[in-house]
């Protein structure tokens, strides 16, 4: 009678009907998958460096009086409901405006599309649920989809469409911030080179707009991240913008505390009338030694976490060894 009846049940999913479906299923699955491949794999920061190292080579054209990369437009802050979505934090926006232009998006409100576009995506799951059990309740399902409906608990599609809301919510979240992270270690890593480069060419007689514009071009390949950086606010300054504001704002998109210091270092060499070179040798030598320190931090917290994860890994076995007979002892004289 069992075998009967699951007989049935798999004659009943496998109707032409519901073969159809599961095979559109499967392929917005793919093409879902792929896109998500397509924006997380690329990497456009060396494109974009090539595209700004074309542009301030290009002979500027009648009429304009700046690249066109830097005419956007003035992000407002979130008003109304949007304030539910959207972070009030300007430095927060500005890190996910950045990530988000980084994969192409560069409209005005790219912000507000993203956290749209998180609402939306917490929403399809829970709305999916329930308007596949309106349709069951209705009839309009096929057969086999209806009753393997049916036959879910409640419970466990409700279950279905809370962890489909909460992964579609903080999905996107959790994914843009690791990518932060990710960029502001590459440009951890590669800026104190990148330093050592500038040092070198003040002290060979470039001024610091050119050593800027020079080491932004060697850096395209090695470190995109940082040759970004630089030339973009080479490209700032030439359009006229204040060398102060433009340094403390590439400091604000690169997101560490190297950067920041690096352009007050500058900014104060610059008003003061100080050696330019000397600083930028002091400041390399200081921030050498605070890498070092760094990661002598980082080398003597390994102990410490290696020995919570050994004693996790060795309690269990500790206590089985020590427990197991004394439970059998008294199992057998129980």
């Amino acid at each position: 009678m069992l075998a009967a009846q699951n007989k049935m049940a798999v004659t009943g999913l496998a109707t032409p009907e519901n073969l159809l479906l599961y095979c559109a299923a499967f392929a917005a699955m793919l093409l879902l998958f792929g896109l998500v491949g397509l924006f997380a794999m690329r990497d456009r920061t060396a494109g974009r460096v090539r595209a700004m190292s074309q542009s301030m080579n290009r002979p500027a054209q009648p009429g304009s009086a700046h690249p066109p990369s830097l005419t956007k437009g003035e992000e407002r802050a979130p008003s109304g409901w949007k304030k539910a979505l959207i972070p009030e934090d300007p430095s927060e926006r500005m890190q996910i405006r950045f990530q988000l232009g980084k994969l192409g998006f560069e409209r005005p409100d790219v912000v507000e599309l993203f956290f749209l576009l998180r609402l939306f995506l917490s929403l399809i799951t829970p709305i999916s649920v329930f308007g596949a059990v309106a349709l069951t309740r209705a009839g309009l399902l096929p057969e086999g989809l209806s009753e393997t409906i049916n036959d879910t608990a409640p419970l466990r599609l409700l279950q279905i469409a809370m962890v489909g809301t909460a992964v579609g919510f903080y999905g996107p979240g959790y994914w843009l911030k690791s990518r932060i992270k990710a960029r502001q270690e590459k440009i951890r890593n590669a800026f104190p080179n990148a330093l050592d480069l500038v040092q070198i060419s003040v002290e060979a007689g470039l001024g610091f707009d050119a050593a800027i514009n020079r080491v932004g071009h060697e850096l395209g390949r090695v470190a995109p991240e940082v040759a970004y950086e630089f030339l973009l606010l080479q490209i700032e300054i030439q359009a006229g913008r204040d060398r102060e504001a433009a340094l403390f704002d590439m400091a604000d998109r690169m997101g560490i505390d190297e950067a920041k210091s690096f352009a007050l270092v500058i900014v104060q060499s610059l008003q003061f009338g100080t050696s330019l070179t000397q600083a930028l040798k002091t400041y390399a030598v200081e921030m050498r030694e605070m890498r070092e320190l760094n990661a002598q931090e980082r080398a003597n917290a390994l102990p410490v976490k290696m020995s919570g994860v050994m004693s996790m890994m060795m309690l269990p076995a500790l206590f089985l060894i020590t427990l197991t007979p004394i439970i059998i002892r008294y199992t057998a004289i129980y």
